[in-house]
């Protein structure tokens, strides 16, 4: 099944393609609307949790939320309990912006599965969640 991960790739960039373009307007890109939706479903959340969430380097992390920082989207504040951890809040404009992006992703996924049948496409669901397990299982101790 060579084929298989090009068609995941594939797929992958015109989803960023279609992602990139109706999150203009919100002046946001890239992997922006995961970083939203993470920190809008778990405000406080930490920066080194927020990596492990999203499967994002601790880094890239920490640049991403930068921007994020200075768009308005979030704000960032040192633990009580341990000084070290910096927690993720979002900020008003964030909760403002987060049911649009899910509406966004939403409808990416009703383009996708148009013409799929609903027992066709929980299978497809079910497949891919398969396949994200074991690639998690695989690197897990990167």
């Amino acid at each position: 099944m060579d084929f298989l991960m090009r068609y995941i790739n594939r797929t992958t960039r015109l989803s960023e393609l279609y992602r990139n373009e109706k999150m203009k307007k919100y002046d946001l890109g890239g992997m922006h609307h995961t970083y939203i939706i993470n920190i809008c479903q778990n405000p406080g959340v930490s920066q080194d949790d927020l990596s492990q969430l999203i499967y994002v380097n601790k880094s890239n992390v920490t640049r991403q939320l930068a921007v994020l920082e200075k768009k308005g989207y979030i704000t960032r504040k040192k633990c009580a309990a341990d000084g070290r951890k910096l927690l993720v809040y979002p900020t008003e404009k964030a909760e403002e912006v987060y049911p649009k992006v899910v509406g966004i992703l939403k409808d990416w996924n009703e383009i996708i599965l148009e013409g799929l049948s609903e027992e066709e496409q929980k299978e497809m669901g079910r497949l891919l969640s398969h396949a994200m397990d074991k690639a998690r299982a695989e690197v897990q101790d990167f």
